[in-house]
């Protein structure tokens, strides 16, 4: 079996009419939803930015000048 092709298909709608098929409090919603989305996005992405800062102190504390007489 060959790989399965996969088509994305996109609509595009007018604010107007999505609005007719989807109550405001409803769209209120999904606002906050996608927020909430990005915002877990933005912790996750700050979180490995903290990750990779520890690894590179680390590496930075082995590398010690050591006096040689």
């Amino acid at each position: 079996m060959g790989e399965a092709k996969v088509r994305e298909i996109k609509i595009t709608l007018p604010e107007e009419l999505f609005n007719l098929f989807l109550p405001s409090e409803a769209h209120t919603h999904l606002i906050r939803a996608k927020k909430e989305l990005l915002l877990a996005l933005r912790a996750l992405i700050n979180a490995r930015i903290e990750m990779l800062e520890k690894k590179e102190e680390k590496k930075e504390e082995k590398k010690k000048k050591i006096p040689v007489e």
